[in-house]
């Protein structure tokens, strides 16, 4: 993959990279990226970062310094560049989420390669579009057709999220993090998605954190 050098937040050092993706035929897909790290040789647990539906935003560079402080590497994916997509907030399905999830894991699997990231600590965070994207990228699928994925996420935080009950179970630990007011992705639908996904054999924790008087994007 290709990297250059660039800065974000308060001056922390990121490389823009790129690596192979899925385009929605199929057909290989080149992704973009912005891959900060602590300071260090490693081995670092690692966090996909999957943006909203305006794209790549200083809630990212927000994050990646907070992460970086914490001792995470971070992957902000940039799935609507590649794809010559300027957003998706008037057509969330312009670039849909089961189609970004591809992204993570393919964001993942650059991660993986890297000499300075633990490989058995990936996880996956996303805002409002990147937060249902983030619900898809660890659905544990209930269909007999489809198997079980035999490398998850570790863990996934999805901020404001708008929950479909038709997903299926998490196939690792996940946070909801939502606004008690938010009438773009209602906190119900999470909690309801919640009490369907608490059965079977392979659930993992979920935690609902609704926050008191908050809007969407607080």
């Amino acid at each position: 993959s290709n990297a250059s050098r660039r800065t974000v937040g308060d001056g922390a050092a990121a490389d823009d990279v790129t690596f192979k993706g899925v385009a929605a035929g199929g057909d290989m897909l080149m992704l973009t990226g912005k891959l900060t790290k602590p300071q260090g040789e490693g081995r670092f647990p690692a966090v996909v970062q999957l943006h909203g539906c305006g794209g790549i935003s200083p809630w990212n560079d927000m994050w990646a310094e907070s992460l970086k402080e914490w001792g995470y590497v971070t992957l902000a994916v940039d799935s609507f560049g590649p794809r010559r997509v300027s957003g998706t907030c008037d057509d969330a399905f312009r670039v849909a989420p089961d189609m970004r999830a591809k992204d993570a894991h393919a964001a993942k699997s650059y991660l993986t390669g890297l000499t300075f990231v633990d490989s058995d600590r990936i996880a996956v965070m996303g805002m409002s579009h990147g937060g249902v994207t983030t619900l898809f990228a660890v659905q544990n699928p209930w269909y007999a057709e489809m198997k079980q994925r035999s490398d998850p996420f570790r863990a996934a935080v999805a901020l404001y999220p708008y929950c479909f009950n038709k997903l299926s179970r998490a196939d690792g630990p996940l946070l909801i993090l939502i606004g008690e007011l938010d009438d773009w992705c209602p906190a119900e639908l999470c909690q309801d998605m919640k009490k369907m996904w608490m059965t079977g054999d392979t659930q993992h924790e979920v935690i609902i954190k609704v926050y008191s008087g908050a809007h969407h994007c607080f």
